[in-house]
């Protein structure tokens, strides 16, 4: 035999020996635990224990009011589900301003149709959504530790327990729980796991006909996950990389099989981006920049700084460092401020780190890789808002797991430890309680946001607002003065500054404050909606239809517009116009009570042909 021969049968002998070993470490594996869903009764008290222990420090957020975007959630005509059918989920998911989020949308319209706009109902939801995430997550990391390349490093199973704990009370995932509006966030992170909960178990399924239950479970948690937030489209990359790191052994296979699983994932990744991106990606993401006060390059520049401060905050969340509305400085160079070639050369760093301690240390590197890694979406270059915390509630969960298994290999003796996770536990659990009391009350929470973001015209508008809804109208003029003065193009200042003058009886005033509104946003549905209620009020009926119908093309599911246009038609003796309007409002918005009024006084004017 030729040493060549000689050699290739050596290398084919040495692969079969790894292929045995991998084959008898997972037959083992399975033996040990052949159902990773948590069956047994250890698993059923942890899932009690993480539904008391969320029940308990978010409490005292029940009943915090709909704030910043939440208000998205009530104006929203379709999230009114009054009948469960096919049409109503179908609008509801589709038909309203995020349509790429018809799950989380549903779920909206859900609310409703079982207690309107009961805060209670909307909060419930939420943290039953972070009670089961965290759960998910736990089962999750037991199986982890349990895959071929991991299952020999003999890790505590004390490890999932407080990885997942310590993620679930940290404060800084109150953006994601107790707002509202940001359940796509929560929602789509519970899903996320539960595909990767699933893939793990279609992968150590004994029997054929679990592994494609476990692996259908998986595509459709992967569906619901990318239904509920774009960010979710990070699913293929991280189930690639977690199948070479744990059970590919970092390497490259060239069967059929694993090309034709490579293959699916890159037509699954084209077909996700032709969807949510188009056909011209680089026009659609140049156009994300085009309201914004900062360019792709500048953005880019700044996010590796975000992601440091995001680091800070998890490792030390503070309430005192919590904020909705950060007036974060872009970086204009990488030298500009200097901290952002700093943050540049530790985040590029923390990467090439993990590809280095790929081989030795497993699970650490896919960690510090699942951090960043889900951050790319959100924190790279779309042309969405700089910094929110919500965004680091799916980064988070591998990065806390990482310390976890620091902690548990170098902190010694075990009491010592065990002690520090039970006093981060306590304290987080009580910053959480503290966070949400800041959430509980709008002016209690807007005061927060301008005493952390001074000079940020956004705080002290939606600060001037809450006060203005609490009828302490002075105080709010004085908030939308200084929210002008900080940005005088501020389109939202100048139609609350209107809102005032018109409550003071200064109609004219009102009028120039919407007019300037509409001359830095043209579009801006509620300025041309309350120029027109002025101007109708002023006698300049022509005009106010302008307006009102301007504000309609905008957003045609406007019950007040309908209304007012309406009313319009009424005095000009157009009573079939004006009855289409007042029926539409109230299609709408079957709780307007004007616009019932005016369709029942309209309906006995014109006859019993007007349905309603």
């Amino acid at each position: 035999m030729s040493k060549r021969n000689k050699k290739s049968s050596k290398k084919k002998r040495n692969r079969q020996r790894i292929s045995n070993r991998f084959h008898k470490e997972r037959n083992k594996i399975i033996v040990k635990d052949s159902d990773i869903f948590g069956s047994s009764q250890a698993d059923i008290f942890i899932l009690i224990f993480f539904f008391i222990l969320v029940s308990l420090i978010y409490a005292n957020s029940l009943d915090v009011p709909f704030i910043f975007d939440d208000s998205v959630v009530r104006n929203q005509p379709g999230l009114r589900i009054t009948q469960l059918n096919l049409e109503n989920f179908l609008k509801a998911g589709f038909e309203t301003i995020q349509r790429k989020r018809p799950v989380a949308n549903i779920t909206f319209g859900l609310n409703y149709y079982f207690n309107k706009y009961d805060l209670l109902g909307y909060h419930s939801v939420n943290i039953l959504i972070h009670i089961t995430t965290s759960f998910f997550l736990f089962l999750f990391i037991k199986g982890t530790l349990k895959t071929p390349a991991l299952a020999d490093k003999n890790y505590s199973t004390l490890i999932p327990f407080f990885a997942t704990v310590i993620w679930l009370v940290n404060p800084v995932h109150t953006q994601s729980v107790t707002f509202i509006y940001q359940r796509m966030n929560s929602l789509a992170a519970m899903f996320y796991i539960l595909t990767l909960l699933l893939y793990v178990a279609a992968r150590f399924a004994d029997k054929r006909g679990t592994k494609y239950i476990s692996a259908s479970g998986c595509l459709l948690a992967g569906v619901l996950a990318l239904g509920s937030k774009e960010n979710a489209g990070s699913l293929p990359f991280v189930i690639l990389l977690y199948e070479w790191f744990f059970f590919r052994d970092l390497k490259f296979g060239q069967s059929r099989r694993q090309l034709l699983i490579i293959a699916g994932v890159a037509a699954c990744l084209m077909v996700l981006t032709w969807i949510y991106i188009g056909a011209d990606p680089w026009a659609r993401l140049l156009k994300t920049f085009s309201k914004r006060d900062f360019t792709m390059y500048q953005r880019v520049l700044t996010e590796f700084r975000v992601v440091i401060y995001y680091i800070g905050l998890l490792l030390f969340p503070h309430p005192s460092r919590l904020n909705l509305d950060y007036d974060f400085p872009f970086s204009r160079s990488v030298s500009e401020p200097f901290t952002t070639i700093v943050c540049i050369g530790v985040v590029m760093g923390c990467i090439c780190s993990a590809v280095y301690l790929a081989k030795k240390e497993r699970l650490i590197a896919f960690c510090i890789l699942w951090f960043f890694g889900n951050l790319v979406i959100e924190s790279s270059v779309v042309g969405l808002e700089i910094i929110y915390e919500h965004r680091t509630y799916l980064p988070s969960m591998m990065l806390i797991l990482m310390l976890t298994v620091l902690a548990f290999r170098y902190v010694k003796p075990d009491w010592l430890r065990i002690s520090g996770f039970c006093i981060i536990i306590v304290l987080c659990s009580f910053w959480t309680v503290t966070r949400n009391q800041v959430w509980s009350d709008p002016v209690v929470f807007w005061q927060d946001c301008i005493q952390k973001s001074p000079d940020k015209a956004r705080p002290w508008s939606n600060f001037g607002f809450a006060l203005m809804r609490k009828g302490r109208i002075t105080e709010a003029e004085r908030c939308f003065s200084k929210a002008l003065q900080i940005k005088p193009n501020y389109p939202a200042a100048h139609v609350n500054m209107g809102t005032v003058m018109e409550k003071k009886g200064n109609l004219r005033k009102a009028a120039w404050h919407y007019q300037e509104a509409l001359k830095f946003k043209p579009d801006h549905e509620n300025a041309n909606y309350n120029l027109g209620v002025v101007l109708h009020r002023l006698g300049n009926t022509e005009m106010a239809f302008i307006h009102y119908s301007k504000a309609l093309a905008e957003n045609p599911d406007n019950a007040l517009v309908h209304n007012n246009i309406g009313v319009i038609f009424q005095n000009q003796g157009k009573l079939k116009d004006a009855c289409d309007h007042y029926r539409e409002a109230v299609r709408l918005n079957p709780d307007y009570t004007d616009a019932r009024r005016n369709l029942n006084f309209i309906s006995e004017k014109i006859g019993p042909s007007v349905k309603h």
